[in-house]
């Protein structure tokens, strides 16, 4: 397959070039990714006068890599668009490393660079793992050879218009495999608060908390199996609309 990797780490980031050179070896890989860590960007795109810097660097044998001074999303759409010769029949964003459950897929690049994938026709997996400090490297190799062995499987599973949303738990071997849905909750973030002598506000983001509340756990969803030890699969999909509330509106007759 012609696969096409991106992240929000960054294109030189461990976890994307291991990944990468697991891949190679049975696939035609090439790297589109953000020059610099973007953490957060969910799925924004450069629209403005700015134009993209996208820079080609020759550092992993057989692999071509891109650099690119915007988001996740501008990669891949930069990518399909210019810099890649054959359109990809996959696209894979990550590794992440944190897991990206819940309502957090909706401010992850790394989730939302695969939707940009899966919006321009092409299959598309996120892919995260809670990895430590401390045995990173080992976890990231764990994980990028995962992925080449049930890669055929994985690329068979995501839906039609839609992205495969894979986390790997904190253990380097997981249980087993779990589909699973997403974890209701609230993102709630924190942020500090200094005034200058100037009087200008700054803020600066302190912590992202996850608030799940008790029954988090009761639902059965992505984040009780991740505790458990088990890799999580949660198909995706792009239209977001809300039938039910669409079918009261019609029904109410509203008229503007």
């Amino acid at each position: 397959m012609k696969i096409l990797l991106t992240n929000e780490a960054g294109c030189f980031h461990p976890s994307i070039v291991a990944l990468a050179k697991e891949l190679c070896k049975d696939h035609r890989v090439c790297i589109v990714a953000p020059l610099t860590k973007q953490v957060g960007s969910g799925h924004s795109l450069t629209v403005d006068q700015r134009p993209l810097h996208a820079q080609q660097w020759f550092v992993l044998d057989n692999i071509k890599m891109w650099s690119v001074d915007g988001t996740p999303c501008d990669c891949v759409a930069l990518a399909l668009d210019k810099l890649l010769l054959d359109k990809p029949d996959l696209i894979i964003s990550g590794i992440d490393f944190e897991n990206n459950h819940g309502n957090m897929i909706y401010t992850s690049g790394v989730v939302s660079a695969a939707v940009e994938g899966a919006i321009q026709g092409i299959k598309s997996i996120a892919l995260s793992a809670a990895i430590t400090e401390e045995k990173k490297e080992r976890a990231y190799r764990h994980v990028a050879k995962y992925m080449r062995r049930k890669l055929e499987f994985l690329a068979k599973s995501i839906p039609d218009y839609g992205v495969l949303n894979v986390n790997f738990p904190e253990k380097v071997k997981p249980k087993l495999v779990m589909p699973a849905p997403l974890t209701d909750g609230i993102l709630d973030n924190e942020y500090e608060i200094e005034v200058n002598p100037f009087g200008s506000t700054f803020a600066w983001m302190k912590n992202s908390l996850h608030e799940f509340g008790v029954d988090a756990f009761e639902q059965k969803g992505d984040l009780y199996w991740l505790k458990q030890g088990y890799i999580t699969l949660t198909p995706l999909k792009l239209d977001l609309l809300k039938g039910e509330a669409l079918e009261g509106l019609q029904k109410a007759g509203i008229k503007l």
